[in-house]
């Protein structure tokens, strides 16, 4: 538990949330093995196609970490990333057509299990009730698709929680520009100096958030919960933020 000065808590009343890696964590290495053999079953059965499952899911790790374009979800996955796995494990294009789509549907059907029975669910919604309960209006701000956050968040039993959902395919601009605070404040309604940002990412998120005005926390999620051995390297900024914590429940302790 952090321990934290009354007269050190940050204030502000708007409280907007960074989603990927700070509400939501990086499902894909949990998830990758698991669809994979699905995809392999769905392959034989539906087309009588051999599916080498080794091949495609490192050619789609790969994809995955290496393509990338404007709100692209890793988390939520894309079907360019699959089918370039599909075409590196030389399925033929006739049916990397009609395999791509269903694979993309039980990736997403194991992500919403896998919400569902998250170990952080309860302290989220813990937290993020008590942060209502102090009379803080709640957001999220995300580069990401405009479905993902809203249905993950639900699938997590917090979506309830948060007054506004912002995500740059909406508005057409993705952080580390710090226009995205400008919109979320029009939106929300709210000056962005009483906007406390919460992210994991040392300049999407604090870097971003500080040249906009507002106050930044970054968060670094317990290894324990951390499903990829690859991790932000914090320091690419000198932007130090206003606090940091590790256990999601420790903002009810830094933020006043």
């Amino acid at each position: 538990m952090v321990e934290v000065a009354e007269s050190e808590r940050l204030q502000g009343n708007s409280i907007v949330f960074d989603w990927g890696n700070t509400l939501v964590l990086d499902p894909f290495d949990d998830l990758k093995n698991e669809v994979g053999q699905k995809a392999v079953e769905i392959a034989k059965g539906s087309f009588g196609f051999q599916l080498d499952e080794n091949l495609f899911v490192e050619s789609w790790s790969q994809a995955n970490s290496n393509l990338n374009f404007q709100f692209a979800s890793h988390f939520s996955q894309e079907e360019p990333f699959i089918q370039a796995g599909l075409h590196e494990a030389n399925v033929p294009a006739e049916i990397r057509f009609l395999l791509g789509p269903l694979i993309l549907a039980e990736y997403r059907k194991s992500f919403k299990e896998l919400l569902e029975n998250n170990p952080r669910k309860e302290e989220l919604r813990v937290t993020l009730r008590g942060l209502r309960d102090r009379g803080k209006h709640l957001a999220v701000i995300s580069n990401d698709r405009s479905f993902t956050p809203q249905s993950t968040l639900a699938w997590l039993g917090v979506a309830d929680l948060f007054d506004h959902f912002l995500t740059s395919e909406e508005i057409g601009i993705e952080k580390p520009d710090p226009r995205v605070f400008e919109v979320a404040s029009e939106r929300f309604g709210r000056p962005i100096s009483d906007i406390i940002y919460v992210g994991d990412d040392p300049i999407r998120d604090v870097e971003c958030a500080h040249k906009a005005g507002a106050k930044a926390i970054l968060y670094v999620p317990p290894e324990k919960y951390r499903s990829t051995k690859r991790w932000r390297d914090y320091s690419v900024s000198a932007d130090k933020p206003d606090a940091t914590v590790e256990n999601f429940a420790d903002l009810l302790t830094v933020i006043a």
